[in-house]
């Protein structure tokens, strides 16, 4: 992790090499930890010191984006002329008005990094995981960065910033369960531990199948975020909404879900995963992204906010990235349920851990996607869980779906996802009518 400092030194560096019309940078270094445990076993303790930095310039209105991982001067140069020879041989982009001038202060503040465990504290909390009666999976990573980024008209950014994302699969038999947590300061691995045992032993001895079909669902938290990581690239970014494929389409301000459901982009919630800025300098704000069931605004970097004539919402999380906005942290607002008021609600449903092998690439344009359940199944009749079943294929349209939504619990759960270095999603479990079932 660097300091200011040097972090500011080296886009410096970077900014002046680009010699180009306009130009910014951004500087990541981290110090990473990943404890990965099999069969009640850590079989690998990876810890890893990175950093990259990364250069966009513009020529004549024209884009070139490279990188390095290595910041002597002449390697900084290189970069700078491979993103300048990029940018001479593509199209001027549409409408763009140029990087910002302006910015104002970063509304989240300085984050400092809060403690994150050492490997040998891990190893003991796992420890005491693998002593109960099951066969433990999983990871336990841990990391503490530094991000900053900058441009040429002067716009300086630098945070520091740590992470801890935990999930546990338990194994009994030939039943699991699953458990996930993440927060920017440490996770109860061994609450973990204990959660998803419970979800492996729950109804061991009563086993259902079910007939293809309709069911009511609910879905936990670990569902709920499967679905918005797909949400994220087919409806919520810049790209999805100027190309069409976003149900958003044609239909903002329009109350076509349910009018319980309101997801926000929100990188400011102290309880969340807060980030002060985007990457290229905007201060983080609360973006609604669905507004009582009605779409208000895809999110959008500087380039599609010009193109599309839409607000800045600060959503540029790659330099580059053909997204052209990213919501890296998806909130779900909650409801008044509980999980025990939601099942005796239910005659003849199924409640669902997590989903796995989803493909939301089906048809955008409806939000249809098609998955498998895993790690803890059951079936629900008559308002009490009466048997495990096996995993489930589910092909449903999540616009249907979320214009069905019956009751939202009070309760929320950080999740992340593999790809979302700066957030995750923040969900509770949903219940929903008519899920399909294949």
């Amino acid at each position: 992790m660097r300091t200011e400092a040097d972090s500011f030194d080296i886009l410096d560096r970077a900014l002046k090499a680009a010699n180009a019309d306009e130009a910014d940078a951004v500087f990541i270094s981290s110090d990473s930890n990943n404890s990965r445990f099999a069969n009640s076993q850590i079989h690998q303790n990876m810890s890893e010191v990175s950093a990259e930095l990364t250069l966009r310039v513009f020529v004549a209105g024209a884009m070139g984006v490279a990188s390095t991982t290595s910041f002597d001067r002449a390697e900084i140069e290189e970069m700078a002329n491979t993103a300048r020879e990029a940018a001479r041989h593509s199209l001027p982009l549409p409408k763009f008005n140029g990087l910002y001038k302006v910015c104002g202060p970063a509304s989240a503040g300085r984050l400092k990094p809060a403690r994150t465990p050492p490997p040998a504290e891990k190893a003991r909390a796992l420890k005491e995981v693998f002593a109960r009666d099951a066969k433990f999976a999983g990871s336990y990573g841990t990391s503490i960065s530094s991000v900053a980024c900058g441009n040429t008209h002067g716009i300086r950014r630098y945070c520091t910033t740590s992470v801890a994302e935990a999930t546990v699969i338990a194994i009994r038999g030939e039943q699991s369960g699953y458990a996930t947590a993440i927060a920017r300061d440490a996770i109860d691995v061994i609450a973990l531990g204990d959660e998803a045992l419970e979800r492996a032993t729950l109804n061991e001895n009563a086993r259902a199948k079910i007939e293809p079909g309709a069911y009511d669902v609910i879905l936990e938290p670990a569902a709920i975020a499967e679905v918005l990581e797909w949400m994220e690239m087919i409806t919520f970014s810049g790209q999805s909404f100027e190309d069409g494929s976003s149900f958003f389409v044609d239909n903002l301000g329009k109350p076509m879900l349910s009018k319980s459901l309101t997801i926000a982009d929100d990188a400011i919630d102290p309880d969340f995963l807060p980030f002060p800025f985007d990457l290229e300098g905007l201060p983080k704000r609360r973006i609604v992204l669905i507004d009582k069931g009605a779409p208000k605004t895809p999110v959008v970097d500087k380039i599609y906010a010009d193109r599309l004539g839409i607000e800045p919402t600060a959503n540029c999380w790659a330099l580059g990235s053909p997204d052209h906005g990213m919501a890296l942290h998806p909130a779900i607002e909650p409801g008044d349920a509980t999980r025990e008021e939601m099942i005796r609600s239910t005659q003849r449903g199924i409640w669902v851990t997590r989903f796995n092998y989803v493909n939301g690439l089906l048809e955008p344009k409806t939000a249809l996607m098609t998955g498998t359940t895993r790690d803890g199944t059951f079936l629900i009749r008559d308002g009490e869980v009466a048997a495990r079943l096996p995993n489930l294929r589910w092909t449903q349209s999540i616009v249907e779906a979320f214009s069905r939504i019956v009751a939202l619990t009070r309760d929320r759960r950080r999740v992340g996802a593999w790809f979302n270095a700066f957030g995750g999603a923040l969900s509770p479990a949903i219940k929903i009518e008519g899920w399909h079932f294949d």
